[in-house]
């Protein structure tokens, strides 16, 4: 009996344990539900707020439509005297690769790398054995041809006596005057070959045809080489040129002749312009020139990258505009304020120690500048003036 009432127990278990149950279950609903309304309770608060925070930024954008607050500036008039920096690679005024200009083995070497010799200098030899053989052949032609016509020219003569005196027929006279003629010509032939193995004799020889200094020789004798080929690298470092570009502006005011001023470690070093291009490169807008410097003690090296400035030009009228008005992005572009919209005004300019920018041509003093204009500016974007133009700027350098 005990046994039976067992088994019926685990079958049948007691109400209160079965209502516990029910207890559990529904208050672990309860807590998910309500875990999952406060999800979504703040995922509408967040999608309000970012409607509510697109709808601040459209009205703040709506509130900055319109004209752009800007400040401007007009230059000051002014007589400036130009000192223009420049700068470039200086090299050589005078170097060439030197070859003989004919063929043969190469039998002498007279200097090595670093050697400065003067014009005319011998730097090396071809054997010339042959084209010395060659010349005292020529002139052995020389010579034969030479009595050829010593006798042409003595039967001419003794022909004409006789045909003077009705002893000679005036063919034999012809005849005569033609071989005289013709042995003229032979002679001067030889002396023609005789001339061309002399050249060929001394083409044998090669000399400096400068003053300078040999940064390429040979490293020994007994090759074999060809006309025209590059053996000897001779430059000239007393006087050196500097290649360089101007601003257009600048390149206005340079002319050829005009001096320039190096600092070395030696001192002061002086120079002159030689020539300014009438061409501006389509991408940097500059100008290209070249300058000449003497270097007597060869202080300056070939191939240094120097500095120097363009002095001793005449005043010319400007106006002084601070550097920050120069528009980003722009080789020689202002923006101006006419009307209320800007206005894009390419001008030529120089540049001073200080930074600021005197305008030659293309802007007026009554003008109105825009003093910090941004790359995005565009022709005919609305500005308003917040400030009044200044009237003056800060004064440059003086010579």
């Amino acid at each position: 009996m005990a046994s039976h009432r067992s088994s019926s127990e685990e079958v049948n278990p007691p109400a209160g344990r079965s209502w516990l149950g029910r207890v559990f279950i529904f208050a672990i609903v309860v807590l998910f539900l309500g875990w999952g309304g406060m999800r979504v309770t703040a995922a509408l608060k967040t999608k309000r707020a970012l409607a509510d925070e697109r709808v601040s930024v459209a009205a703040d954008a709506a509130k900055n439509v319109g004209p752009k607050t800007t400040d401007v500036v007009r230059g000051t008039a002014e007589t400036y005297v130009p000192v223009i920096p420049i700068d470039g690679t200086l090299q050589p005024a005078h170097d060439a690769d030197l070859g003989f200009k004919v063929s043969g083995r190469l039998a002498s070497v007279r200097v090595r790398v670093g050697d400065c010799v003067g014009a005319g200098a011998v730097l090396g030899a071809l054997d010339s054995a042959e084209a010395q053989a060659q010349v005292q052949a020529a002139e052995a032609q020389v010579r034969a041809s030479e009595a050829q016509l010593m006798l042409a020219r003595d039967a001419e003569k003794r022909t004409g006596t006789l045909v003077g005196n009705g002893a000679g027929s005036t063919a034999s006279k012809v005849q005569a005057d033609q071989q005289a003629l013709l042995a003229a010509a032979q002679a001067d032939g030889s002396k023609a070959q005789l001339s061309l193995a002399q050249v060929n004799f001394r083409n044998h020889t090669l000399t400096a045809p400068f003053g300078g200094c040999l940064t390429k020789v040979p490293s020994g004798t007994g090759i074999i080489v060809n006309p025209g080929g590059a053996l000897f690298h001779l430059q000239d470092y007393t006087s050196l040129k500097l290649t360089g570009t101007l601003g257009e502006g600048d390149a206005q005011l340079v002319t050829p002749g005009a001096g320039i001023a190096i600092q070395s470690d030696a001192g002061p070093l002086r120079g002159k312009i030689v020539s300014v291009l009438s061409s501006v490169d389509a991408q940097t807008r500059r100008v290209p020139f070249e300058a000449e410097i003497k270097n007597p003690k060869l202080v300056l090296r070939s191939g240094a990258f120097v500095r120097a400035e363009v002095v001793g030009l005449p005043a010319v009228p400007v106006l002084r505009l601070p550097g920050s008005t120069l528009r980003p992005g722009s080789q020689d572009e202002l923006v101006l304020v006419k009307d209320g919209k800007a206005e894009l005004r390419r001008v030529v300019f120089s540049a001073t120690r200080d930074g600021s920018l005197v305008v030659m041509k293309g802007l007026t003093a009554t003008e109105d500048v825009m003093l910090s204009p941004v790359s995005e500016t565009k022709q005919g974007d609305p500005l308003v003036t917040g400030n009044p133009p200044l009237a003056k700027t800060t004064k440059g350098d003086k010579p």
